[in-house]
């Protein structure tokens, strides 16, 4: 009766890795299905890009983003330069065309005030009579000129300091 049971565990231990073996080797065909399929997206991503590998991919990603951001510090330097010349330049503009002489003439004597954000400028005048026509330049900064300014020069003045 021995050598039965010792038979019997015989047959079942090989019952059993013969049924793990088969486990196993559908498991073996699942992964192989599966592989089979991430090479497939895998190929497909890669089609087209001229690159054999993702590694070398990733590399030369990597060094596209390092120049792009060189390139973008670069930028950003030369927006801040020109953020300070415009400050400076002298782009806002008041113009006013008027009559110095109420008794007789037209409006064609004139007052333009040209000034940057930091209210420096020149405020240019033309004061137009029958028989000639004066033009006076006065100096502005920090809004205010070291000469007198006529109400048309100041009213000039003003609208280029809302244009601001």
């Amino acid at each position: 009766m021995d050598t039965m049971m010792q038979d019997q565990v015989l047959w079942m231990v090989v019952g059993v890795l013969i049924l793990l073996t088969v486990i196993l080797f559908i498991m073996i065909l699942v992964q192989a299905s599966r592989l089979k399929k991430l090479r497939r997206k895998y190929n497909d991503m890669m089609d087209g890009t001229g690159v054999k590998d993702l590694e070398e991919l990733i590399i030369e990603m990597k060094e596209h983003i390092y120049a792009l951001q060189e390139g973008q510090s670069e930028h950003t330097q030369a927006i801040q330069g020109l953020n300070v010349k415009m400050k400076k330049s002298k782009s806002n503009v008041g113009f006013l065309r008027y009559n110095p002489f109420s008794d007789n003439g037209s409006d064609l004597s004139f007052s333009l005030a040209i000034v940057n954000e930091e209210q420096d400028g020149i405020i240019l005048s033309g004061l137009h009579s029958r028989d000639s026509t004066y033009v006076y330049a006065k100096p502005i900064e920090e809004g205010k000129s070291k000469y007198a300014l006529s109400p048309e020069e100041e009213e000039a003045l003003s609208l280029a300091e809302r244009k601001a």
